[in-house]
């Protein structure tokens, strides 16, 4: 007489799965998945200040102001709690949240759809990043020497002179460099490495200064109404030059 094939786990009753137990037998378990926002073992509790925000993440991300985090969480993407007075408060778990989206337009030039879709995937336990969260102790300088942008930046002096020469950055104050420069020099310094030449470099720079005065241009009729919504609008302006400039790029560069 033939045997029954055996079940597979998956079909095995309450009722049944209740038996075993008693017996000692192992139950069958449930995989569920995590609830809440990604990640979810850091503390979801909003305790830092849009500046404290700022100190931690600034020194990593130097192009990181309230209008880039208002523009996050207005797309959705790292949505702080709000004080009844209307203040974020963000929490060590979207601290970590907005590193994850900056790192992927810094380093991966994703845009805002595929990074929605990537945290859609963290959320539900899909996909899995580790937790990268650091901690700062020193406040970011008001300004850096510009033996401190060259360092930092990669470059040699006679580079950073270059640079300078050619108008793509410029002191702010004698020998005194915002730390949002940064950016831009650490790019410019991959674009020649690359075999750029400086002055196509400059052209570039140019081109991404007048779709930055679009953004501004385009969210000006904004700003005597919400002044936190016309800045929303430039940043979404600007990001949205990015990802047609990369995108035709990758396109033809892949061809």
């Amino acid at each position: 007489m033939a045997q029954a094939a055996p079940r597979a786990r998956d079909d095995v009753t309450p009722a049944e799965d209740e038996a075993h137990s008693r017996s000692g037998a192992p139950a069958s378990r449930e995989v569920t998945s995590p609830t809440g926002t990604w990640p979810h073992s850091l503390s979801h509790e909003p305790m830092l200040r849009v500046s404290d925000v700022l100190g931690l993440v600034q020194r990593q991300f130097p192009t990181l102001t309230p209008s880039k985090l208002r523009f996050l969480d207005s797309s959705g993407l790292v949505t702080p709690e709000r004080t009844p007075s209307g203040y974020r408060q963000y929490s060590p778990a979207d601290v970590e949240r907005l590193r994850f989206v900056l790192r992927q337009q810094r380093d991966h030039y994703r845009p805002l759809t595929v990074i929605r879709e990537q945290l859609d995937a963290l959320d539900a336990g899909r996909l899995h990043e580790p937790v990268t969260l650091t901690e700062i102790s020193e406040a970011p300088d008001d300004y850096l020497t510009a033996a401190a942008v060259a360092e930092r930046g990669g470059i040699t002096r006679d580079t950073l002179a270059e640079l300078e020469a050619l108008g793509i950055v410029a002191p702010t104050v004698p020998d005194g460099y915002e730390p949002a420069v940064l950016d831009v020099v650490v790019a410019s310094a991959a674009y020649l490495r690359a075999g750029g030449d400086a002055r196509a470099l400059r052209t570039l720079v140019l081109a991404a200064r007048r779709e930055a005065d679009r953004a501004e241009a385009h969210a000006a009729p904004l700003r005597r109404r919400d002044r936190g919504q016309a800045e929303a609008a430039a940043a979404e302006f600007g990001e949205a030059a990015i990802a047609a400039f990369s995108a035709v790029v990758r396109q033809r560069v892949g061809g």
